[in-house]
Formats: C-alpha cells, sequence, structure tokens
C-alpha cells in the first residue's frame, strides 16, 4: 500500500512539471511561422504561426490616387517650359536686358517700349499718391496729439496758483498753439500734394491688357495666345520697376 502511494505522488508531480509545456507547446499555436508571408516556411513546430506574419504586401509604398512621382513633375515642367517657348519665336527678345528696351530701334519693339514705359509711369504715379496719402494721415495724427495737448493745457486747474506758475503755463499753451499752426499749415500742403498726386493718376492710367496684347502681336512673329500674354506679363513685370526707378533716379 506505502509503494502505491508513493508512486502515485511521484506521477502527481510529474504531471504538473509537464503541464506547462504542454500549454506552451500548443497554447499560441500558429507564431513565429512567418508562412507565406517571408515565402516558404521556417516554421517552428507550428508556433506562434501568423501572429506575426510580415506580408510582403505591407511593405509597399504605393503612390496615392493622381499623386505624380518627382520625376512626373519634373518632366511636365519641362515640356511646359518647351511649349511656351516654341509659341514665342521673336517674344524671346523680351528677356533682354532694360537698356536693351530703350534703345531698341526696332519698329517692332516700339509698342513695348510704350508699354513698359507707361506702366512705369503709372507706377511711380501711384507711389507718389501713396507716399502723399501716407504723409496727409502722419501730420493729421500729429495734430489732433497737439489739440489733444492744448485741450488739457486748457483744462488745468489754476486755483492757487503763483503768478510764476501761471506765467510758465501761458507760454507752454503758446507753444503748443505755434505747433498746431505749423502742423496746419502742413496738412493744407499735404492736402494739395493728394490733390497734385491723383490728377497724375488720373493722368497716367496703367495699360490695359488689351494694349499688351496688341503690342505682343505688332512684334511677334507667330500667335499670340493667353499662354503667351501670361508669360510676357511675368517677364515685363521687372522690366517696368526696372525702368520705374530709373525715372525717379536723378
Amino acid at each position: 500500500m506505502t509503494i502505491r502511494k508513493t508512486l502515485l505522488a511521484s506521477l502527481a508531480v510529474l504531471a504538473l512539471t509537464a503541464a506547462p509545456a504542454l500549454a506552451g507547446a500548443g497554447g499560441n499555436g500558429g507564431g513565429h511561422g512567418n508562412s507565406g508571408d517571408h515565402g516558404g516556411g521556417n516554421g517552428n513546430g507550428g508556433g506562434n504561426g501568423g501572429g506575426k506574419g510580415n506580408s510582403g504586401a505591407s511593405h509597399g509604398k504605393a503612390s496615392a490616387p493622381g499623386q505624380l512621382s518627382k520625376a512626373d513633375d519634373t518632366t511636365t515642367a519641362a515640356t511646359s517650359h518647351a511649349n511656351i517657348h516654341s509659341k514665342l519665336g521673336r517674344l524671346n527678345s523680351l528677356q533682354r536686358n532694360i537698356n536693351a528696351y530703350l534703345n531698341s530701334k526696332s519698329p517692332k519693339f516700339a509698342a513695348i517700349q510704350a508699354y513698359v514705359t507707361q506702366a512705369a509711369t503709372a507706377q511711380n504715379a501711384q507711389a507718389a499718391l501713396d507716399a502723399a496719402n501716407a504723409k496727409l494721415a502722419a501730420d493729421q495724427a500729429t495734430l489732433d496729439t497737439l489739440n489733444q495737448q492744448l485741450a488739457d493745457l486748457n483744462a488745468t486747474d489754476t486755483t492757487g496758483f503763483t503768478p510764476e506758475q501761471q506765467a510758465a503755463l501761458d507760454a507752454q499753451k503758446a507753444d503748443v498753439q505755434a505747433q498746431i499752426d505749423a502742423q496746419n499749415a502742413a496738412i493744407t500742403a499735404d492736402t494739395q500734394a493728394v490733390a497734385d498726386a491723383q490728377a497724375a493718376v488720373t493722368a497716367n492710367p496703367a495699360p490695359t491688357d488689351a494694349a499688351l496684347d496688341a503690342a505682343l502681336t505688332d512684334m511677334a512673329n507667330k500667335p499670340v495666345d493667353a499662354d503667351v500674354t501670361d508669360w510676357a506679363k511675368g517677364v515685363l513685370a521687372d522690366k517696368i520697376d526696372q525702368e520705374a526707378a530709373a525715372m525717379t533716379t536723378p
């Protein structure tokens, strides 16, 4: 009887010892197999299969729908650049420096010269008007400040003032009043300057798109379309700035 009990106890201990191993072998089934994902198997006893599978598709970096690669963008830009220049013909001369604009004797260039000159004149006229308005606004703000100072001085309670204090206050009022008078004179001049500048803007309007199209057509030896006009505007903007600066240089 004693031998039998001892034998049963030993079997029970053995069963408990083997249980975790058996559980590990069957519990996380299917792991580490990576079967199908990395091609071919390498399964370790069927354990942990599929749990950490890295499917080949998961590493793909497919472009988003409609998205062009950098190579596509570069090709498109190069094609567009080539296309516009194929349309220009004689208009490629618009890229010449400002001296060429001013000094060219070509009749074909005359309308473009007139366009650039008119645009530069209009640009300077508008800049002068903006400056005149800014000065008027600044001088008016100064006058408002001076008027407030005089109002504060006039509101001073002089009860108990000594003759000297009263004299000092009166002198301060007189000084501020003199500044107000000078500021009013400046504002009168500013107002006239604004009127003159506005008249100059009115007399020197910016050229129209129709005038540009006509000038381009007069110069070109190929049809002028919207793409060509847009290109010309971009090129001529810098020439107009340079001409405007030259006009204001002593």
